[in-house]
């Protein structure tokens, strides 16, 4: 490993949601245990081995988390950009894992063995509250999720959807709010598990009404009050 790459693991982890706060003892030793990889759009991560025992912090671009079921249907659970990391789950060596990884766009990835992680959690088992923390959180919105599916309709779903990503992703510019990700149907459809079709009507009304411009996996927020007016957050 280059003296390049281990500065960008090191920034990658001092911004990262979960060890941005561990203190710098305990980044150094992930440091120089991790491994830096970049994928090209669409590329999947962990091909190799899909069981490795592997955590995924996001250094650059934008890493997807699905699934697809036994009759073939992808479904997108999530898009982590830079800051974020995924396959927490596999610090749980008992858990089966059901989630595949692809590079969303072209995108870095800093890879952590869960072993090395381990191993700093057992001398710093206080450091066990952020994985915690992140774990609750993420529980929080799977609840959210749930909720959403089981008393929204396929329009309510959708706005939440556009408004959580404008979060993460949104981008002022002379357009309006621009969502910093491309997003294809495609994507959407998975999602919120539905068809093509379906995302291109709903998408299609809200075009109409001037509150969002969609083309070429671009997706541009026109109106965010008005947006915001056609659901009630949970």
């Amino acid at each position: 490993m280059t003296g390049t790459d281990r500065e960008l693991i090191d920034r990658t982890l001092r911004w990262n949601e979960l060890f941005r706060h561990w203190p710098d003892e305990a980044r150094v030793r992930l440091v120089r245990e991790a491994r830096l990889r970049a994928y090209d759009r669409r590329t999947q991560v962990l091909a190799h081995d899909r069981q490795a025992r592997e955590m995924l912090a996001v250094a650059s671009g934008c890493l997807e988390v699905g699934c697809v079921d036994a009759e073939g249907r992808r479904y997108l659970h999530g898009l982590l950009g830079a800051g974020h990391i995924a396959a927490v789950v596999r610090l749980l060596d008992d858990e089966p894992l059901p989630y595949h990884y692809h590079a969303h766009e072209d995108s870095v990835i800093v890879h952590l063995a869960c072993s090395s992680v381990l191993s700093v959690l057992a001398e710093h088992p206080q450091l066990w509250r952020e994985v915690a923390r992140m774990g609750l959180q993420r529980h929080r919105y799977s609840l959210q999720t749930l909720h959403e599916k089981a008393l929204n309709g396929i329009p309510q779903r959708l706005v939440v959807t556009l408004l959580r990503l404008a979060d993460y992703y949104g981008v002022t510019d002379s357009e309006g709010l621009a969502l910093g990700v491309r997003l294809s149907q495609h994507d959407l459809a998975a999602m919120l598990g539905v068809s093509r079709q379906t995302i291109n009507r709903e998408l299609g009304l809200l075009i109409e009404q001037g509150i969002l411009d969609a083309s070429y996996s671009r997706i541009v927020i026109k109106d965010l009050a008005r947006l915001k007016a056609l659901v009630q957050l949970p």
